[in-house]
C-alpha cells in the first residue's frame, strides 16, 4: 500500500467521505474477503474523521484515543455485514457514534468527564482538531488566543448532552448531510434538525456567558 496515495486519499475525502466511488468499494470488498492490506487502508482513510469526532464527544486525547481504536475493532469485526445499502461513511459513522455512546456511560461510570486546562496542547496528534492553523502573518497573541478561544469551545461542546453534542459535532464541524446524520443516528431529519437546532442554541447561551464571540447558526 504506498503511503502517499493513501494520503492524497484522505485529502481528497475530507473530514467525511462525500461519496463511495468505486476505489473506496473495492477497498471494502478486498476486506470483506479478508485483504488486511485493504482493510488498513481504510483505516488510513478515516482516522483523522473518527478521531475528531470520539475527541469532540470525549475532550480527552486518551480517552478518543481508545475510542477510535475501539471503532475500527468494531468495523473488523462487523464489515461482512455492510451491503451497500448506504454510503459506507454514513455506515462507519453509525457504528462510531454507538461506539462513542457507549464509551461515554463508561467513563461516566469511572469517573467525571476531564475539563481540559485552556493551555493543554492539543495539535500534537494529528487530527485532534480540524480548525485551520493560525494564518503565518498573525501576532503571536493574537494567535493564542485564536486557539484558546477554540480550546473554550471545545469544552463548551463536551458539556451539552450528548444528543446535542453528537448532531453539533457531526454537522457544524464534519459538515456532515442532515440525511447522512440521520441514517447514521437512526432518525429522522426532523429529530436532526430538532436537536441541531437546541443545541446550537445551548452552545451560544454558553458562549455568550464566557464572553465569546462566535458565528453560532440557530
Amino acid at each position: 500500500m504506498a503511503v502517499s496515495n493513501t494520503a492524497e486519499r484522505a485529502v481528497a475525502i475530507g473530514t467525511t467521505e462525500r461519496s463511495d466511488d468505486q476505489a473506496v468499494l473495492g477497498l471494502v470488498q478486498q476486506a470483506q474477503a479478508g485483504d488486511m492490506a485493504a482493510f488498513d487502508e481504510l483505516v488510513m482513510m478515516f482516522r483523522v474523521p473518527m478521531f475528531n469526532l470520539a475527541y469532540r464527544m470525549v475532550n480527552n486525547r486518551e480517552d478518543a484515543d481508545e475510542l477510535t481504536q475501539e471503532i475500527f475493532l468494531k468495523l473488523y469485526k462487523s464489515i461482512g455485514r455492510f451491503e451497500g445499502r448506504s454510503k459506507f461513511s454514513t455506515w462507519l459513522y453509525a457504528v462510531a457514534a454507538n461506539t462513542c455512546r457507549s464509551g461515554l456511560r463508561k467513563l461516566k461510570r469511572i469517573s467525571s468527564m476531564e475539563v481540559v486546562r485552556l493551555d493543554d496542547d492539543r495539535e500534537g496528534y494529528e487530527g485532534a482538531g480540524k480548525y485551520d492553523p493560525p494564518d503565518s502573518g498573525d501576532l503571536p497573541s493574537t494567535a493564542l488566543e485564536r486557539e484558546e478561544v477554540k480550546t473554550k469551545i471545545t469544552e463548551l461542546i463536551t458539556e451539552l448532552p450528548e444528543d446535542f453534542r453528537m448532531v453539533i459535532v457531526m454537522r457544524d464541524i464534519q459538515g456532515m448531510a442532515y440525511e447522512e446524520m440521520a441514517e447514521a443516528l437512526s432518525c429522522s431529519v426532523g429529530t436532526i434538525k430538532s436537536r441541531l437546532s437546541r443545541g446550537r442554541a445551548r452552545l451560544k447561551e454558553k458562549l455568550t456567558r464566557e464572553g465569546l464571540v462566535c458565528a453560532v447558526k440557530t
